[in-house]
């Protein structure tokens, strides 16, 4: 299939999640596919450097911008169906990630191609992301190492608590420097590959399951603490499958001294 779209109201973990898929697609029929991702994420360019990728589209938000979301998938679909015969595309996907595998494997599923038995997430950034991360950083922090940390993610069963990050990674790799999203620096601040970038220069991290986990993953970096508040068998559906470092914590601890 050559002018493939894929339609991908998904969150931007499962965007990482995606890159595997898209590249195998790219090596077994030499074409490039376009995309379809959730309005929200314009400003974050995720796609935007992902060789593999020739067009992206933004789209509504099946769960936020319909009455249900059986709905509102159901809806989208058909909407971006027509808009693929308009712009005369030879198909359309829409990954689902209902069934209780890998997401990862549902992404290969969908676009009819064989999960080849190495699988790894990627990232794409470019030179201007490193630079202004490394502005970023030398800003807030100077030369000193420094730690990343996360604590909202939007959805509270998620979150960890207000200040248990910089706690953590104070206690337990002897940092004193934070870069923490909300704090000093916006979410919105700055496009995601940038943020990415400084999240390669940290030296520790410490986060909920969020896009920065998939992130650290697909650098290859270590994820030094991170929170599946969800538990085991989320995380047994977005979890790398390439081998990798990390600490998983699927229940904070109960009591916690004063946060600094």
């Amino acid at each position: 299939m050559k002018d493939l779209l894929i339609l991908y109201p998904h969150g931007l973990g499962d965007c990482i999640l995606l890159t595997p898929a898209i590249r195998e697609f790219h090596r077994t029929t030499n074409n490039k596919i376009h995309i379809a991702t959730l309005q929200r994420f314009e400003s974050a360019k995720f796609f935007d450097n992902n060789p593999y990728v020739d067009q992206v589209f933004y789209t509504k938000d099946a769960w936020h911008d319909y009455p249900n979301s059986q709905l509102g998938f159901r809806s989208l679909y058909d909407e971006w169906k027509q808009k693929a015969k308009d712009k005369n595309f030879d198909g359309i996907v829409m990954p689902m990630h209902s069934q209780p595998i890998s997401k990862i494997e549902i992404n290969f599923k969908t676009l009819g191609i064989r999960m080849p038995s190495s699988v790894k997430t990627e990232i794409y950034t470019t030179d201007k992301d490193v630079m202004e991360a490394k502005n970023i950083i030398a800003e807030i922090v100077g030369d000193q190492p420094f730690g990343f940390v996360q604590t909202t993610t939007g959805v509270i069963s998620k979150d960890i608590p207000a200040g248990f990050g910089r706690k953590w990674l104070k206690e337990n790799k002897g940092l004193s420097h934070f870069i923490e999203i909300g704090k000093e620096i916006g979410a919105l601040d700055y496009n995601i590959n940038v943020q990415f970038e400084i999240l390669r220069k940290a030296e520790a991290v410490c986060i909920p399951d969020s896009v920065f986990y998939h992130a650290c993953h697909a650098m290859n970096k270590q994820v030094d603490f991170v929170y599946f508040g969800r538990g085991k068998s989320v995380y047994d559906r977005v979890r790398p499958l390439h081998e990798v470092v990390e600490n998983i914590v699927y229940k904070l601890p109960q009591k916690q001294g004063p946060h600094e």
